[in-house]
C-alpha cells in the first residue's frame, strides 16, 4: 500500500476504532497500552551474517530495549484476559540508530490488509442502540475469511501466557534479507523462549492478579536473566510474502540469528512507556520491507498514536 490519501484515511480510522474499543485513556497507546520495558543484550550467531549484511547481525554484543505488552488499548486490562501478547525489541546500533523487531504470541495476523483489519475491529464495536456488541458480527467476518478464523483458533488454543518469558513470539510480516555476497531471501522472525512455553486457560488466567504477568516477570528476573533465541524462518518457492494471515509450512528451514538475554526491568520503564516507539519498518541496510500492506501501513498508525498520546489525548 502506498502512502496515499485513501490509505492515510484508513490508518486514521484504525487508530480511532482501536481507541473506541479500549475506551478513553489519554496519554496511552491505541493498542498494547499496558506494558513493561526491560534492558537486554543481543549476541548474533555465526550463521546470521550468511542471511544478511545488516549491521546488528554481523557479530559482537548489542544493547537492546525490550517491551512486553498486552494487546488491549486499555492500560488497566487484566493480565488474565485472553488476547495476544507482544514482545518488541529495539537493537541499539553503534551509529546511534536503531533497528526494531515486533512480534506477537500468536503466529500470523487476523487480517490481510488494513481495510480488512478495520472491518474486523468495527465488527467488535457495540451497537449504539443497545450498547452491546452485535452477536453475529465477528462470526460473520470470520466465516468468509479462513485465514482470519485460523488466527482466532490459534489464539483460543493459547489464550493466556503463564509468563512473558514463556511464550514464543512471531513477527507476522516477511522481510527481504540481503547478504554480503548478494544472495537474497525472504524470511520471518521468531523468538523462542529458552524456558519453554507455558499457557493458562482463560478461566485460570482470570483467577490470577490483574498484573500477574508484570509481577511474575519482575520476580523471575530477580533470579537471573531470561533468554530467547531469534530464528529466521526462510520462505520456500510460492510461499506468500504479502499476506500475514498465511503461515508458511512448518518444515520451512529456520536459521538461528542469535540469542537475546534480558537482564532486568528498565529503571525508567514508566517514562519509557510514553516516549518509545517500536516500528517494524525501522530497520537497517540488508533488510527490506515486503509488499505486505499491513506492514506498509504500520508506521503511519504508530505516528498518529504517538502524536495523540504525546498531546495527552
Amino acid at each position: 500500500m502506498s502512502a496515499s490519501a485513501a490509505s492515510n484515511t484508513v490508518v486514521t480510522q484504525l487508530v480511532e476504532t482501536l481507541r473506541a474499543l479500549a475506551g478513553s485513556h489519554p496519554g496511552f497507546r491505541a493498542a498494547h497500552a499496558k506494558g513493561i520495558v526491560c534492558a537486554g543484550t543481543f549476541r548474533p550467531s555465526a550463521d546470521a551474517r550468511r542471511m544478511t549484511r545488516a549491521a546488528h547481525l554481523q557479530g559482537g554484543a548489542l544493547p537492546t530495549i525490550v517491551r512486553f505488552s498486552n494487546s488491549s488499548g486499555n492500560p488497566e486490562a487484566h493480565d488474565g484476559q485472553p488476547s495476544v501478547r507482544a514482545m518488541s525489541v529495539k537493537f541499539q546500533l553503534a551509529d546511534g540508530k536503531a533497528a526494531d523487531i515486533l512480534a506477537n504470541s500468536i503466529d500470523g495476523f487476523v487480517a490481510r490488509t488494513p481495510e480488512e483489519f478495520l472491518e474486523f475491529l468495527r465488527a467488535q464495536l457495540p451497537d449504539p442502540a443497545t450498547g452491546k456488541p452485535v452477536a453475529d458480527a465477528v462470526p460473520k467476518f470470520l466465516g468468509s475469511r479462513p485465514g482470519s478464523a485460523a488466527f482466532v483458533g490459534r489464539l483460543m488454543q493459547k489464550p493466556v501466557p503463564a509468563s512473558y518469558a514463556q511464550a514464543s513470539y512471531h513477527a507476522e510480516h516477511a522481510f527481504l534479507f540481503t547478504a554480503a555476497d548478494g544472495s537474497r531471501r525472504f524470511g520471518r522472525y521468531h523468538f523462542v523462549p529458552e524456558a519453554g512455553e507455558a499457557f493458562l486457560s482463560a478461566e485460570d488466567g482470570g483467577k490470577r492478579s490483574a498484573n500477574f504477568l508484570t509481577d511474575e516477570l519482575r520476580e523471575r528476573l530477580r533470579g537471573g536473566p531470561i533468554a530467547f533465541r531469534l530464528q529466521l524462518q526462510l520462505a520456500g518457492a510460492g510461499d506468500p510474502t504479502d499476506d500475514p494471515t498465511v503461515l508458511w509450512p512448518a518444515d520451512r528451514p529456520r536459521v538461528e540469528l542469535g540469542r537475546l538475554e534480558i537482564t532486568g526491568i528498565s529503571a525508567t520503564s514508566a517514562e519509557d512507556e510514553r516516549r518509545l516507539v517500536f516500528d517494524p519498518a525501522n530497520r537497517t541496510d540488508g533488510i527490506e520491507l515486503s509488499n505486505d500492506p499491513v506492514l506498509l501501513a504500520r508506521s503511519a498508525a504508530y505516528a498518529i498514536s504517538y502524536e495523540r498520546r504525546s498531546r495527552g489525548q
